[in-house]
């Protein structure tokens, strides 16, 4: 048997909440596993859980803010790519 194997695994500092995409600090693991750009990722831990609810116009800033970064990142000064992101009469009611 391998040294410390008898030993019980100490709990995981960050919790439960980790596991499930949700709250938690570092996401080291998640970055390095997505390998995106870390301006990408810092947006998408921006990202409120389910639970605490993200309104229409902040979610419209977001959608925005993270087309605008994936086109300074991904697109060259010959071509980049626009995109127009606006909020549907359907889906402010």
């Amino acid at each position: 048997m391998p040294a410390g194997a008898d030993e019980a695994t100490p709990p995981d500092p960050q919790g439960e909440k980790n596991k499930n995409g949700g709250g938690g600090g570092g996401g080291n693991e998640i970055d390095a596993a997505l390998a995106l750009d870390p301006l990408l990722i810092a947006l998408l831990k921006k990202i409120p859980t389910t639970d605490k609810g993200w309104p229409a116009a902040q979610r419209l800033r977001w959608f925005r803010t993270f087309a605008m970064n994936v086109s300074q990142i991904y697109d060259n000064d010959e071509s980049p790519v626009e995109m127009k992101i606006e909020e549907t009469k359907e889906a402010a009611n």
